[in-house]
């Protein structure tokens, strides 16, 4: 796929007739768009049963979404709210002090305000609403881009379970799903057919900016639209070059937040820091397994199809594969936008390879049979998933964990915790008072190499590894990952379980601590 690089694309891609995906104009007689309406899902059976499919996987087990990313989001976004943007760290005592650029504040700011409304349930539909949102658009932009039903089917096939695996925690990631797709269907139609429409990316990448730390990524796609631009022949290179310079100029859009050019600093930590990738699991390299098969899959179709179907694939659709696919590899943490784009691109081109023999209209009735009633059983179980009371959401983060830290907490003043990131920001959520007395939470960036070093080797019960929770009176553990390092803590006559369901909370003698 790289050589493809070094080849502009002479003419637009051809289109497929028969790609439109949409209903009737509302002119139409009622028993008309009925009929309108049963002939789509005759032809979109399979997308629409395989979107319904994705939609109850996603809402199948919403607790298992709330996980140490999502209390961060709640707790830094009251934040934002009590005390304005942050720059100093006073939440926790290994990294106070420390300068924090809180990035994602807007998009913390959205979940905070949806938890607080409507407690996690609102939390949780905002998020549901994001990766369906995300998803929908995504076979849209596949079949409006070219792709024919068929391969668009078989893409989806292979990209969705990926897709949820990656998107599955409750976080602020979850918002600019959404934006990713829009963004790059806007860039590879503007390959394809330019037009000013491709200046609303630049929008796109400023609200990105203040969401999530992966706007690196948007203001990326958009530049390299810039520089292919550049390359293209359709067009004499003065129509092209004023465009083209706005469009390559995207990343200093990345500064365009309260935080200005401290953001330098902040991308340089999050992006080029060598400890994430040695002790932080999601980011280090994407390994074959059966988990990442799939992709492992998709990225050879992609390679193989970008040198078969050559001409289906604009430079820029090219580019982005490309690149989306080298993140990819070097951290686990962003298959989930390989597998978007995929999903966006490849089906034009898999129709270049695939027969034509797929919509037989002998099997329409059986497909309608198939996708009519898909979208109602979809709503039923969605519907179901979110009737339970808010303490079944958060059931693996039990209250009762919480207020026995807080109420030991108060009996000592002096006395410092040592929690488990799972925990920590949960805590801080729901005891504000605990403010400066937690060792560490999942602000990974604001840990030296160091310190993060000490918590794996805590957590693998490495000799002399314990010392890290001296001076700590009270240990929040998490009973899947340390489940050995509370019992071997609880061997020795210092220490005792204060509770354990879902949390171990052990008290030990010690009170106040020092940083890691």
């Amino acid at each position: 796929m790289a050589e493809q690089l070094d080849a502009a694309v002479s003419a637009p891609v051809p289109v497929s007739p028969g790609t439109a995906i949409g209903f009737p104009r509302g002119g139409a007689s009622v028993p008309a768009r009925a009929t309108a309406v049963a002939d789509w899902f005759g032809r979109e059976a399979f997308l629409v049963v395989l979107f319904a499919i994705y939609v109850v996987g996603l809402t199948w087990n919403l607790p298992g979404h709330i996980a140490s990313d999502t209390w961060m989001t709640f707790a830094y976004g009251r934040e934002v709210v009590a005390h304005g943007l942050p720059h100093h760290d006073l939440l926790t005592v290994w990294a106070h002090g420390r300068t924090w650029i809180d990035q994602q504040w807007l998009g913390q700011l959205v979940f905070y305000g949806a938890y607080a409304l409507a407690g996690i349930r609102g939390a949780i539909a905002v998020q549901t609403l994001c990766l369906t949102a995300a998803m929908a658009l995504a076979i849209v932009a596949a079949r409006r881009h070219g792709g024919s039903t068929r391969s668009v089917t078989w893409i989806t096939l292979g990209s969705f379970l990926v897709v949820a695996w990656g998107s599955w925690t409750l976080r602020v990631q979850s918002l600019v799903f959404p934006l990713f797709v829009v963004l790059l269907w806007l860039l590879a139609e503007d390959s394809r057919r330019p037009s000013r429409r491709v200046l609303f990316a630049l929008p796109i990448v400023v609200l990105w900016a203040n969401v999530h730390g992966t706007a690196f990524l948007a203001s990326a796609l958009v530049a390299l639209r810039g520089l292919s631009m550049l390359l293209e022949r359709d067009r004499p290179l003065r129509a092209r070059l004023p465009m083209a310079a706005v469009l390559t100029a995207a990343p200093a859009l990345l500064l365009a937040s309260p935080y200005g050019f401290s953001l330098v600093g902040y991308y340089h930590k999050l992006l080029l820091n060598p400890a994430f990738s040695k002790y932080v699991t999601e980011w280090a390299p994407t390994k074959l397994g059966i988990a990442t098969a799939p992709f492992y899959l998709l990225a050879l179709l992609a390679a193989w199809l970008a040198g078969r179907c050559r001409s289906r694939l604009t430079l820029f659709e090219q580019s982005a594969l490309l690149v989306t696919l080298v993140l990819a590899l070097l951290a686990i943490r962003s298959v989930v936008w390989f597998m978007l784009a995929a999903l966006i691109l490849l089906p034009a081109a898999l129709d270049g390879v695939l027969s034509s023999h797929w919509d037989n209209p002998r099997y329409r009735h059986l497909n309608k049979l198939l996708a009519l009633p898909a979208p109602f059983i979809c709503a039923w179980i969605v519907a179901g998933a979110f009737s339970h009371p808010s303490s079944w959401y958060t059931r693996d983060f039990p209250a009762t964990a919480s207020n026995q830290v807080a109420r030991t907490a108060a009996e000592n003043p002096g006395l410092r915790i040592f929690a488990n990131e799972r925990y920590a920001d949960w805590l801080l959520l729901d005891h504000p008072e605990l403010r400066g007395r937690i060792a560490f939470d999942a602000r990974f960036e604001l840990l030296t190499a160091r310190q993060l070093k000490r918590i794996v080797e805590f957590r693998l019960r490495i000799e002399g590894s314990r010392s890290v929770t001296r001076g700590y009176g009270l240990l929040v553990l998490d009973p899947t990952s340390e489940k050995k390092v509370a019992k071997g803590l609880l061997a020795t006559g210092s220490r005792r379980e204060l509770y354990r369901r879902h949390v171990i909370v052990i008290r030990q003698d010690g009170g106040r601590g020092s940083g890691a």
